[in-house]
């Protein structure tokens, strides 16, 4: 009886937990089910590094993440998840992909990790970079379909599929929706099929929809998830489709493999393979003019900037507790807005917005609403030295001084100081903020010890 007693106060205790948790915004189960390894389709390879070049197939395969058995729900928003590695490396168990698949599982969706085509062809130009990307992007859409086939089995809601992705899997995830016409496909890509012959790059690549599988369910997608990654420009997001598409970005000001704003990326960008003079590959648009271009025209978009940090700040989050930082900010980040714009469940609380550079790509890289303050506070209170080791120290005594971190966490906090001691702070990229009177200014500071 005793034992009884127990065993139903356990359930009751935990069906009030449920009840009180927000699917979707609140991990709701501790375990998730995982399918591993399924085909979703074949096509030709071109990864030179493996001496491949497109006489061959090759299988594609994804893994599914999703709720417990005892989960009943059976209309499950899906995020499609693709991993970076400047379309030469990485797989589905890259394990930024697994953390995601698993964090949005246990929170009640279901998530799918892909593999898709790597490589590039000879020789290593524009031409064999964009092929590359158009590959992946026929994968992904193919994903998507077999992903809808499989809609009852894993109680999927077929209006509700994401697509997200790190760096190249970012690319992917944007140019899903973005390049979905066949009048955006540049001219020097040969679309005809693939046992045409074209005189430098041997094989056709078949339409935007591809042939890795040919499953009669629609690649269309409902929201982008884009983790450091950029399209070729902006305009492609002003049809109907891509228009109406919510996007969730976050990128460092200082990424040099993929550029925050709009650069030309050149191939040791990309890869270590000769030559090792650089050679522009193609001019893109990152997340900063997507979100900005976004926002003048009145479409959604979110985005969070980290100042000051290079490429994927956050994928060595297993080891670092820097990158861990970096990745508890993008997953409180992403998973507010995924709750708010994407499924439109109402306000939660999380990582907000911050301020974009203003003007980045004409070389005014901090907040618009700190442009002309830097100047005038450095007269008298500019900080030095930076970077800091030990002490930050002002020119005279100031109100209030406060240290924020890359989280938007307040370290330190200080009034009426000639200096402040950093020397047990953690290394890293911080805001320091100065109060005289009812002004508040801004100043990036870098500490190491």
């Amino acid at each position: 009886m005793r034992k009884t007693l127990l065993l139903v106060i356990f359930l009751a205790v935990n069906i009030l937990v449920l009840a009180q948790s927000k699917r979707y915004y609140d991990k709701i189960f501790t375990e998730v089910r995982k399918d591993s390894a399924i085909v979703y389709g074949s096509n030709y390879t071109y990864d030179i590094l493996k001496g491949e070049a497109g006489a061959t197939k090759k299988d594609l395969d994804l893994d599914i993440y999703y709720p417990p058995a005892e989960d009943t729900v059976t209309n499950r928003p899906l995020i499609i998840w693709a991993h970076g590695g400047s379309f030469l490396n990485g797989t589905k168990d890259d394990h930024d992909i697994v953390y995601f698949c698993n964090e949005y599982a246990k929170r009640g969706f279901v998530c799918a990790s892909i593999n898709y085509r790597l490589g590039y062809e000879l020789p290593l130009d524009s031409i064999a970079a964009v092929r590359a990307v158009y590959r992946a992007l026929q994968d992904g859409r193919a994903a998507i379909r077999y992903m809808r086939s499989v809609a009852n089995e894993y109680g999927v809601d077929k209006n509700r599929i994401y697509f997200g992705g790190t760096s190249a899997g970012a690319f992917i995830a944007l140019n899903m929706s973005y390049l979905n016409l066949s009048s955006e496909v540049p001219n020097y890509v040969d679309t005809s099929a693939h046992d045409s012959i074209n005189a430098d790059y041997h094989f056709g690549l078949d339409g935007i929809e591809g042939t890795t599988n040919n499953i009669q369910e629609s690649s269309t997608i409902h929201g982008i998830i884009n983790y450091c990654g950029a399209t070729k420009i902006v305009e492609w997001m002003d049809d109907p489709y891509s228009h109406s598409m919510p996007v969730i970005s976050m990128h460092g000001t200082n990424d040099s493999t993929v550029p925050y704003a709009t650069r030309i990326i050149y191939l040791n960008d990309l890869t270590p393979i000769p030559p090792q003079a650089p050679l522009p590959i193609v001019q893109v648009q990152g997340s900063y003019d997507i979100d900005r271009h976004a926002k003048a025209e009145g479409y959604t978009s979110r985005f969070y900037t980290w100042y000051g940090s290079d490429h994927v700040p956050y994928i060595d989050f297993e080891t670092s507790e820097a990158a861990q930082a970096y990745m508890d900010t993008l997953m409180s980040f992403t998973v507010k807005f995924v709750y708010q714009d994407f499924l439109g469940l109402g306000e939660v609380s999380g990582q907000s917005e911050n301020e974009p550079p203003c003007d980045f790509n004409n070389g005014v890289t901090i907040p618009c609403s700190q442009v002309g303050i830097e100047e005038t506070a450095g007269k008298v209170n500019q900080p030095y030295p930076n970077p800091a080791s030990t002490t930050i120290q002002f020119g005279s005594k100031v109100q209030a001084v406060r240290l924020i971190d890359i989280t938007g966490r307040e370290v330190l906090k200080r009034t009426n100081v000639t200096q402040l001691l950093v020397d047990e702070v953690p290394p890293g990229i911080y805001s320091l903020e100065i109060t005289e009177g009812n002004k508040t200014t801004a100043k990036k500071m870098v500490i190491h010890h």
